[in-house]
C-alpha cells in the first residue's frame, strides 16, 4: 500500500499542472465560442469544463487515497478513486447528450460563425491539449510498467484526449466554413465530437461500477485461481473464494481451504500466499484453513 501512495504523488503533480493549463484555456475558449458563434467551439469548452471537474475529483480522490486506514475504513479511501472516476463519466455522458441536442437544433436553425477567431482559439486549444496529454500519458505509462492500470488516471487521459481531437475537429469546422460558408459543419462536428467520445467513456464508467460492485478483476480468472490452489499437495478443497478490487491496480483476495493434515497448514497457508502472489499479482491475501466443510467443492 506504501507504492500506491508513492504512485499518488506523482500522479498528483502531474494532475495540477494538466489543471492549470486545462481551467485557463477553458475561460479563454467559453468566452471565444459565445464571441464566434461557435457551438462547435462551446461544445469543446463543455468538454473542458468536464476535464477541470473530473481533475479537481482525481486530485482530491489522490488526497483521500494517502490517508492511512483508520478502525472504521479498514482499507483506507483508495475507493474515492473509483467514485471520481465514475463521477467524471457520468458528468461527461451527460454534457455530450446535452451538445448533441444543441446541435440537432442548430441543424434546422444555422447561425453564423467566426471562423477566424475559431481557428485561432482551437490551436491554444490543440497545443494545451497535446502538453496535457504528454503528461498524463507519461503517468499511465508509469502505471502500466508497475504492471496494473489507474482507472483515474486513465478517466483524466480520455478526457483529455476528447478534447484533442475536438480541438482539431474544431480547427477543420472552422476552416470549411471560411472557405465555403458551409455553417452546418459547426453543429455537425459538435456532433461527431459527442458520438466519438460516447463510447469509451460508457466503457471506462463500466469498469468502475464493476469495481464498486466487487467483481472479479478483468485480468484475473476465478477458475484458474481455485485450480491453482486446488493443486497444492495436502488442499482438498475450497470454498468462498472471493476476488475483487480495492481500487485500480490493488487487488484483493479471500477463501476458505480444506487441508488434510492440520500440522502442515502453516506451510501450505505459505505455499498459498506465494502462488496467488506471484502468478497472480494479488497480495491482499486472507485464506481461513479449513479441515472439513460440506460446501468445500462449491465457488
Amino acid at each position: 500500500m506504501e507504492s500506491q501512495r508513492i504512485s499518488a504523488v506523482h500522479r498528483g503533480k502531474k494532475l495540477k499542472i494538466v489543471l492549470l493549463l486545462t481551467s485557463s484555456y477553458f475561460a479563454i475558449q467559453l468566452a471565444g465560442g459565445i464571441l464566434a458563434g461557435s457551438l462547435a467551439l462551446i461544445a469543446d469548452a463543455g468538454h473542458m469544463l468536464t476535464d477541470v471537474a473530473g481533475l479537481l475529483l482525481s486530485l482530491l480522490a489522490i488526497g483521500f487515497t494517502r490517508k492511512p486506514a483508520t478502525p472504521q475504513k479498514t482499507y483506507g479511501f483508495y475507493r474515492m478513486e473509483i467514485l471520481a472516476t465514475l463521477t467524471n463519466s457520468v458528468v461527461l455522458i451527460s454534457i455530450s447528450f446535452y451538445i448533441i441536442y444543441e446541435a440537432y437544433q442548430r441543424i434546422f436553425h444555422p447561425q453564423e460563425v467566426q471562423g477566424i477567431l475559431v481557428i485561432l482559439i482551437a490551436s491554444v486549444g490543440l497545443v494545451v491539449n497535446l502538453v496535457s496529454l504528454r503528461l498524463l500519458s507519461h503517468s499511465s505509462l508509469h502505471e502500466h510498467k508497475g504492471g496494473h492500470e489507474n482507472l483515474n488516471i486513465k478517466s483524466a487521459s480520455l478526457e483529455v484526449f476528447s478534447d484533442t481531437l475536438g480541438s482539431a475537429a474544431v480547427m477543420v469546422t472552422a476552416i470549411i466554413i471560411i472557405y465555403t460558408g458551409f455553417y452546418l459543419a459547426d453543429p455537425i462536428a459538435s456532433i461527431a465530437i459527442s458520438l466519438f467520445i460516447l463510447p469509451r467513456t460508457w466503457s471506462l464508467m463500466k469498469k468502475s461500477v464493476h469495481i464498486l460492485m466487487e467483481g472479479v478483476p478483468p485480468n484475473i480468472s476465478h477458475d484458474e485461481v481455485k485450480k491453482a490452489i486446488m493443486q497444492i499437495k495436502g488442499v482438498t478443497g475450497i470454498f468462498e473464494l472471493h476476488i475483487w478490487s480495492i481500487t485500480s491496480g490493488m487487488d484483493a483476495l479471500s477463501a476458505h481451504v480444506v487441508i488434510i493434515d492440520p500440522s502442515k497448514s502453516l506451510a501450505i497457508l505459505k505455499e498459498i500466499n506465494s502462488i496467488v502472489e506471484k502468478k497472480f499479482g494479488i497480495s491482499n491475501i486472507t485464506i481461513q484453513i479449513e479441515t472439513y466443510h460440506p460446501e468445500a467443492d462449491r465457488f
